[in-house]
């Protein structure tokens, strides 16, 4: 579906921050963020139990947390480090040395679905996140991703069935709307506009005047319902406030090109193409 995750709010200045806050679609691994940022950057962040839902941790807690993964925690943030320059390679080279050496943790396999989803090689990443719920059964991160990578896979009742389990497990508004957003998306691939667009509807009610890529996808996604609807203007309304708020989704720009062209909007429609290219050539570099 996208080709990176929406922003949250994390410490400006780690690793783990900077790749994240790049715009894509809606799906975040907190559970991966969560415990790099805390060691990486050394941000006081409170911990929660990424299996169980979001809970404050006491300090003792948070210490036993890290202690339990300090091992692969270099491995990680060395992982995250390549995936935020988009060493695909790299990145999944040092992820498999940590998955291989606890075959048992599931931010492991979510560190590793997290690189397919941003190669675009998504049976990988259907594994992945498979073998994540495997272990972690009631994970929103896993449902969410699956959700997106069997949509592109084009598996559409298995991808549904993953979205409305996200959706169960939300937990936090920043989440459902992430899972609505995924959910509008997959309609849309399925033609189902009317359901979609209630889906995307949703996520501009839920966060209200956001900047964030979760909104810039939310907006292509009514601008390509528009389309199907043959309501072109609505559909440049969309597309303008996707493209303003921007995202790392190539696709996204490729289609706001052609309808620009269509309309006669010839340099906005050479800018949206020209950023399709610098994302469709970082990805093929990146391979």
């Amino acid at each position: 579906m996208y080709d990176n995750y929406p922003q949250h709010h994390v410490p400006q200045n780690n690793i783990v921050q900077r790749f994240f806050a790049q715009p894509a679609g809606a799906i975040v691994l907190e559970m991966v963020m969560t415990l790099v940022i805390t060691v990486a950057a050394g941000s006081a962040f409170d911990l929660f139990d990424p299996f169980e839902g979001a809970s404050a941790a006491s300090a003792d807690q948070a210490a036993q947390v890290t202690v339990a993964h300090e091992p692969l925690l270099p491995l990680w943030d060395a992982s995250l480090a390549y995936l935020s320059q988009r060493r695909f390679v790299a990145a999944e080279a040092v992820a498999d040395v940590a998955a291989t050496s606890d075959p048992t943790e599931p931010l492991n396999f979510a560190l590793l679905g997290t690189i397919n989803l941003h190669s675009r090689d998504y049976a990988d990443a259907q594994s992945d996140f498979t073998a994540m719920l495997a272990l972690s059964p009631a994970s929103f991160d896993g449902h969410n991703a699956l959700c997106w990578a069997q949509g592109e896979l084009g598996e559409f009742t298995s991808a549904l069935q993953h979205c409305e389990a996200a959706l169960h497990l939300a937990e936090s508004p920043l989440q459902r709307a992430s899972a609505l957003e995924n959910r509008c998306w997959l309609q849309v691939e399925m033609a189902a506009y009317v359901a979609a667009a209630n889906d995307c509807l949703a996520v501009l009610e839920l966060l209200v005047d956001c900047h964030n890529d979760i909104c810039a996808l939310a907006h292509y996604n009514l601008g390509r319902i528009a389309l199907a609807r043959s309501e072109p203007d609505a559909a440049l309304q969309h597309f303008n406030l996707a493209a303003h708020i921007g995202s790392a989704y190539a696709q996204m720009y490729l289609d706001i090109a052609r309808l620009y062209a269509t309309m006669g909007y010839e340099v906005a429609a050479e800018r949206s193409l020209m950023r399709y290219q610098q994302l469709t050539v970082s990805d093929l570099a990146a391979k």
